[in-house]
């Protein structure tokens, strides 16, 4: 599938692609999706951890 998914210009205007090689073109397309998604959530959970904790600190009145 790859190959003959390689032959195909997608910037031809006058390309009407088939199921499956639209199939292939999502499946190539949203691969990496759910991990950047994870990883995303990962991120502003740690944000949200550092920006409680230095709330708490300046509630408390405890400098840096």
């Amino acid at each position: 599938m790859l190959k003959f998914m390689a032959d195909v210009n997608l910037a031809d205007p006058a390309f009407e692609p088939t199921d499956e090689q639209l199939g292939e073109l999502f499946k190539r397309a949203f691969a990496d999706v759910d991990r950047k998604h994870s990883e995303s959530l990962a991120r502003l959970r740690a944000e949200i951890a550092r920006l409680r904790a230095e709330a708490r600190r300046r509630v408390a009145g405890v400098p840096r």
